[in-house]
């Protein structure tokens, strides 16, 4: 018979508030720094306040889901894992002067992936 083991409520709650504040944050303090990072990505001046507006109202959606009774279900874990690995690989490749970023954005990725790759593990442990 398999454990079953109880995801404390911090660690959705606590992806909830960082998918909200990636949402938030840039379109309401930093929009230009914002725009021109979509532009050395490579985006056309046309496509970059659709792509930051959609990018960030899916970040809040994200985060609003983890309070939710969705935070229940692995395709939500999945789904955010990978958008964490597009973001990543976007940055990675078109940015990659993240890489040496003091503030590390594209290494703190990874303990991020790992806790949605274990909520979405757990999750399906629960079926």
């Amino acid at each position: 018979m398999k454990q079953q083991h109880r995801i404390p409520d911090y660690l959705p709650y606590s992806l909830g508030v960082l998918w909200l504040w990636s949402g938030l944050q840039p379109v309401l303090t930093a929009p230009q720094e914002s725009l021109s990072l979509l532009a050395e990505v490579g985006f056309q001046t046309a496509f970059q306040w659709p792509l930051l507006l959609a990018s960030s109202l899916l970040d809040i959606v994200f985060g609003l889901l983890c309070f939710s009774r969705a935070r229940r279900l692995p395709a939500l874990w999945a789904a955010q894992a990978a958008t964490v690995a597009a973001y990543s690989l976007i940055i990675a490749f078109a940015l990659p002067q993240m890489w040496l970023h003091p503030f590390a954005p594209l290494v703190k990725n990874l303990p991020i992936w790992a806790l949605l790759a274990f909520l979405w593990h757990e999750g399906r442990l629960k079926k």
